[in-house]
């Protein structure tokens, strides 16, 4: 599986969200696999196995397309952003709960399976010359899509979230009534005012 390793000093067992970072091409981004909570876990393992995140260059821009679902959080401030248009990326979420790792990429081993572990660093050096581009060259970049366009993405992001926004607003507007049948809105025309 792609996306994977260890640390060499201590042996713990990380993902690897960047390989290299703008302006230090030699540390890299991971997240501590036993570190994460349960939710989480639920989260970021399914993406980092799905057909997307293996095929992603860097799985950071996996994490970034993908909400966390935080709206019933005891958080308050990470409940009121979740449930905001926006949301939380995962990728900001590991962020703000200081989970995302700079390590220094020969510190990191990758342990691809059904390969020998190598180092990241010298894995990074490879790709770069297979690509003919210098190791500084691999550093992230503006997330896109497949056919090079974040809005699109964006966008339906956006609408997702705005269909989960409304269907909560129905089911809040519901339960509203049930507790008060004078607040469900009458049927038919106001009746006029004398004067």
């Amino acid at each position: 599986m792609k996306h994977v390793g260890q640390l060499k000093t201590n042996g713990t067992k990380v993902v690897v969200v960047n390989r290299t970072l703008p302006g230090d091409a030699f540390s890299s981004l991971v997240i501590d696999r036993d570190s994460l909570r349960p939710l989480e876990h639920d989260v970021i393992v399914p993406l980092l196995e799905s057909a997307d995140g293996q095929a992603a260059f860097e799985f950071g821009h996996i994490l970034g397309r993908h909400r966390m679902p935080l709206e019933d959080s005891p958080n308050l401030d990470a409940a009121d952003k979740a449930n905001s248009m926006q949301g939380i990326s995962v990728l900001e979420h590991l962020h703000t709960s200081g989970q995302l790792l700079k390590q220094p990429t020969e510190n990191v081993l990758m342990t691809e399976d059904g390969a020998d572990a190598v180092q990241l660093d010298k894995l990074n050096e490879m790709i770069a010359e297979q690509k003919g581009v210098r190791v500084e060259g691999l550093a992230i970049s503006a997330d896109t899509t497949a056919s090079g366009d974040s809005r699109k993405t964006e966008a339906k992001l956006m609408l997702s979230r705005a269909e989960k926004l409304d269907h909560q607003a129905n089911v809040f507007r519901e339960r509203a009534y049930e507790l008060d049948e004078d607040t469900r809105p009458k049927k038919g025309r106001p009746k006029k005012q004398s004067d």
